[in-house]
């Protein structure tokens, strides 16, 4: 049973990370996207899940500053090894998508901040950040009626996508939880196979896209292990894989659909309206910079904790 609920909380968390990172990003179906393509992504994903809560765990990540290192360890996992952007704008593709989008609202909101709510009895909480988070999705899914690789949605189409991977997500934050009862410590050598895998993967795909990664990946993902090494050494207390193990209401489940509900309410106004908003400078306007500041401030706090 063990081994079922680590492989579980793996899946499941893969699955929180596919949502954050892909589908809230894309908001809709594009014309290449395949039940195959969204296997595979949830398959990568789950793998750079595993990286990460093995991060989580091993340096006993206990905290929000240590939590957005191994953020930006997995971010710099999929924009910097898996696909390249991190190198297509230096120095401002180093924070977005890495640190400003992965770290920042896939980790810290989409891994932390939900799990964090439904870890506490009272569902009111959840709901307020479920429909903060629909209302920040409905904003962006517009930014896509104005970009050359987008396209205007329908709202059926666009309630379709949402409604379909927010029902999904949110039975993978159950699963999470179900899954997280049991102490996540996998085995030594599928560990080293997974981090294996990454590290050839990098060698013979990543470098020779993106030569100029075997320089720059190494350095920031160094700079991630010396905080996380760093932290291990001054934490007193357990890791989150250890602490976020509450089991949630089911009301708690149930106001999460408020993200979808929201999202489509945003869409169908701003459909109405017809609203020409470039959403998505905005967001870069202020979770780029905001990515590396909280980058910095991570090894700072890290580092001064005595």
């Amino acid at each position: 049973m063990k081994t079922f609920k680590n492989i579980l909380l793996v899946l499941s968390t893969g699955y929180i990370f596919v949502y954050f990172s892909e589908h809230l990003f894309w908001a809709r179906v594009r014309p290449e996207d395949t039940l195959g393509e969204w296997m595979g992504a949830w398959i990568a994903y789950s793998l750079m899940a595993f990286v990460f809560l093995h991060l989580v765990m091993h340096f006993k990540v206990a905290n929000l500053w240590a939590l957005f290192l191994a953020g930006a360890a997995f971010g710099w996992m999929a924009e910097g090894m898996v696909v390249q952007t991190t190198y297509e704008m230096l120095p401002l593709s180093i924070s977005f998508t890495g640190l400003a989008w992965h770290a920042l609202i896939t980790v810290w909101i989409g891994w932390y901040a939900i799990r964090q709510r439904l870890s506490t009895p009272a569902s009111l909480r959840t709901l307020k950040l479920a429909t903060a988070i629909g209302a920040g999705y409905g904003l962006w899914a517009i930014t896509w009626w104005l970009e050359p690789d987008g396209g205007k949605s329908t709202l059926g189409e666009f309630s379709t996508f949402v409604l379909t991977t927010s029902v999904l997500v949110i039975i993978a934050y159950w699963l999470a939880n179900w899954s997280a009862s049991e102490l996540f410590t996998p085995n030594r050598w599928v560990t080293g196979i997974i981090y294996s895998l990454f590290i050839l993967y990098f060698v013979f795909i990543a470098v020779p896209a993106t030569p100029a990664a075997i320089i720059i990946l190494p350095v920031l993902l160094g700079l991630v292990y010396l905080g996380l090494r760093k932290n291990k050494q001054v934490e007193q207390g357990d890791s989150l894989l250890v602490t976020l193990t509450s089991r949630a209401h089911p009301l708690s489940y149930l106001s999460m659909l408020a993200m979808p509900v929201t999202a489509i309410l945003v869409y169908t106004l701003a459909l109405t309206l017809n609203l020409q908003w470039h959403t998505n400078w905005i967001l870069y306007l202020i979770t780029t910079p905001l990515g590396f500041i909280l980058f910095g401030m991570s090894l700072f706090k890290v580092w001064r904790t005595p």
